[in-house]
């Protein structure tokens, strides 16, 4: 099982970061990483980096698209997708800072959805320290 978070990235900062992802990658797991006594410091440099997510706007989107599907199911802000036929489980949490994405596929059926829901996503598996913008990911696919 991987454990992906999910951020969004200003639009101004997507330029500089594009092509320079190791950097933001370290940027994000530093403040992931962050001890308690620095904490204001590292909220303000989340904040400078990326912005919040529409949890309300987002959950209503994903459901609206998914809810046909036999393989979906939702409870609260959680998503599920338990698809038997491409042994995929994925379990997407919408919190208001970034999403965390727990799939046993490392390209869960949600990140065709998120890459059309928005282009200036960066995933990053901190465990395995895999890393890219979902646009990336999504061309490789396609």
């Amino acid at each position: 099982m991987r454990r992906f978070y999910i951020f969004n990235i200003r639009k101004e900062l997507l330029t500089l970061y594009k092509d320079n992802q190791d950097n933001l990658y370290k940027i994000l797991l530093s403040i992931k990483e962050t001890k308690e006594s620095e904490l204001v410091y590292a909220y303000n440099l989340f904040k400078q980096i990326c912005t919040t997510y529409d949890t309300l706007n987002l959950n209503n989107k994903l459901y609206l698209k998914m809810h046909n599907d036999l393989v979906y199911t939702k409870i609260d802000n959680e998503h599920i997708i338990n698809n038997l036929y491409k042994d995929e489980v994925s379990i997407l949490k919408v919190k208001k800072s970034h999403l965390v994405l727990d799939s046993n596929s490392t390209y869960s059926s949600f990140l065709n959805f998120l890459s059309e829901y928005n282009s200036n996503l960066f995933v990053c598996d901190f465990i395995n320290g895999d890393y890219f913008f979902l646009t990336d990911i999504h061309l490789v696919v396609e």
